[in-house]
């Protein structure tokens, strides 16, 4: 998905690649372990859901997340634009 939008969006490409590899080296057990690396993402809920979002390349991306701390897993559900993301209605497609 993240080399699908970068493809569309090259500028996207380097700081998609950095978060990639913070991402795979970080070990978290928390909300707050995440907002420690990134202290500019967001926690949303849907429903019984949550979702952490990540502003990428000072905030001209969103990824929206789902992550799972005991499998030390970050599930990308949708990767958008900030105008993208401002519209709201990838909300629905969660």
């Amino acid at each position: 998905m993240l080399e699908e939008f970068w493809q569309q969006h090259q500028r996207a490409e380097k700081p998609l690649r950095h978060w990639i590899n913070i991402v795979e080296a970080a070990h978290w057990c928390k909300w707050h372990d995440i907002k420690r690396t990134f202290n500019t993402a967001d926690l949303v809920h849907k429903g019984n859901n949550k979702y952490v979002i990540f502003n990428i390349s000072g905030n001209k991306y969103r990824l929206v997340t789902a992550v799972n701390y005991i499998g030390q897993l970050v599930v990308i559900e949708i990767v958008l634009t900030h105008e993208d993301y401002s519209k709201e209605s990838w909300i629905n497609k969660l």
